[in-house]
């Protein structure tokens, strides 16, 4: 098969699923409730592979490939951090987010957030959080775009705002007629690309590396760094590594575009196989990269960006052909992510901006929908930075604002609302801030120290409920005050 024909079928391939996922989510989309958590009728491996596409998207893994082809062997931290963070996830927070919203009738995750807030303070609260939803999600949905459009430039020389324009189109499409079933159907063909395309890279790779043996002989020629765990760093520096690389495993707790699965899916039963199914896979996908990262850094050190490695490897170590469409799958793994960003970005401004999950309409979803992609447009197009920075940035600020307010409020405490704003807004610009300084080892006070510091805030305000009826104290009466 020449290059130009596989190139092609792979785009008629992607352009097919795409319109298949729209008339398949279009028929069981009919109203709101379908829209924004599908009615919570999601089977587990739709809810998981929707949950893995949400918090190990392409993009992430292609950085996770170029952290390996970067730091040697100590990348490695980088695996269990992420899988603790899942564990955390999918067996603490996932039961209980679901049961609470069931209960309560929420369906967003700021619902569940601001539920104790009282009328007071309640506006405030959701629309602080919208706010760094909006921002930090939309810079997500950027970062991924750009990428993507590099890669399809590489490739099929395009320019990159036509690619953007007509990736977020078809997207939008899909959004719009079929909301949360939609986004999932993307995530999970997102993933079974991911997973094609490492079955497709990763045996030429390690074939070429040679065995483990001749791997580790080629890192430590490189550098006696390359086979350090600690990356050559010693005391408070190692454990400041450590720490910073645990930390992207810390803010997953925060990640509502992925957390929204956990929501939908449709029972206790299919909740346990999701918790399984999503860490099997998600497991193997990160020792997939890491394996490409290390083969990548012993045959091609010269490379000068970092987030070319798996790039690198398809285009030398595969046939012509191959490596075209291994570029357009992971271009359309990149680009398929977004549409869960998109929803719940959506979904927050149609129902959290002054408007409950009762009064809510299809039709304002749709609004809603075409306003969040106005928005992501214009930040593609106006704000400029390198998808790197935006990308990390990010998802540690999501996962630091509201990450910790969700595991106190889930542990069985209410957080008092003015500590509620304090931990949401001291995460968010404590991440802004450290983000402006200079990296520490593991860029350690980025990733950890606003999540400590919103986790403090949550606790020392938090209280055990002794009267689930009363929301807030600002809402007592003169008899909640007189001893009976």
């Amino acid at each position: 098969m020449t290059r130009p024909v596989a190139t092609y079928l792979m785009l008629l391939v992607l352009i097919a699923l795409m319109l298949a996922i729209t008339v398949r989510a279009a028929r069981r989309t009919h109203n709101a409730a379908d829209f924004i958590l599908g009615s919570r009728r999601l089977g587990a491996w739709t809810a998981a592979l929707g949950y893995t596409g949400g918090v190990t998207n392409a993009w992430v893994l292609t950085l996770m490939c170029a952290a390996a082809f970067s730091w040697g062997m100590s990348a490695l931290w980088l695996w269990p951090a992420m899988l603790l963070g899942c564990v955390i996830n999918l067996w603490f927070v996932a039961p209980r987010l679901r049961a609470a919203s069931l209960a309560q009738s929420h369906a967003t995750l700021i619902q569940v957030l601001s539920a104790d807030a009282g009328g007071r303070l309640q506006p405030a609260v959701a629309r602080s959080a919208v706010f760094i939803l909006t921002v930090t999600l939309l810079l997500l949905a950027s970062a991924a775009l750009r990428f993507g459009a590099d890669v399809l430039q590489v490739e099929l020389a395009f320019t990159g705002g036509g690619v953007i324009m007509l990736t977020l189109t078809l997207i939008v499409i899909s959004l719009f007629s079929g909301g949360l079933f939609a986004a999932s159907l993307c995530d999970a063909a997102q993933t079974a690309l991911l997973l094609g395309s490492a079955v497709l890279l990763l045996p030429p790779a390690w074939i070429a590396a040679g065995s483990w043996g001749e791997l580790w002989a080629g890192l430590g020629a490189l550098s006696p760094e390359s086979l350090d765990i600690f990356g050559g760093r010693s005391g408070v520096a190692a454990v400041a590594f450590v720490a910073g690389t645990f930390g992207l495993g810390l803010v997953m707790p925060g990640q509502a575009h992925a957390l929204s699965r956990c929501m939908a899916v449709r029972d206790e039963a299919a909740l346990g196989r999701l918790r399984w199914i999503a860490l099997g896979w998600i497991a193997v996908l990160l020792a997939a990269v890491l394996l490409c990262g290390w083969s990548a850094s012993v045959m091609y050190a010269g490379l000068e960006d970092s987030r070319q490695a798996m790039i690198a490897l398809a285009m030398r170590m595969l046939p012509l052909w191959a490596g075209s469409v291994f570029l357009l799958a992971l271009a359309g793994a990149i680009m398929l992510g977004i549409a869960s960003l998109l929803l719940t970005v959506s979904t927050s401004f149609a129902l959290d901006l002054g408007y409950g999950a009762a009064s809510s309409s299809l039709a304002r979803c749709r609004v809603a929908l075409i306003i969040a992609a106005a928005l992501l447009c214009s930040l593609v197009t106006y704000v400029p930075g390198t998808s790197l920075d935006r990308g990390f940035f990010a998802f540690t600020a999501l996962g630091a604002s509201l990450g910790p307010l969700l595991l106190v409020r889930l542990s069985g405490k209410r957080i008092r609302p003015g500590s509620t704003l304090g931990a949401m807004w001291s995460g968010f610009i404590l991440s802004v801030l450290f983000h402006l300084l200079p990296d520490a080892p593991g860029d350690f006070l980025e990733r950890v120290l606003p999540f400590i510091a919103a986790l403090g805030i949550a606790l020392s305000g938090g209280e055990r409920r002794r009267n689930p009826d009363r929301a807030d104290r600002s809402e007592e009466t003169i008899h909640d005050r007189l001893p009976i």
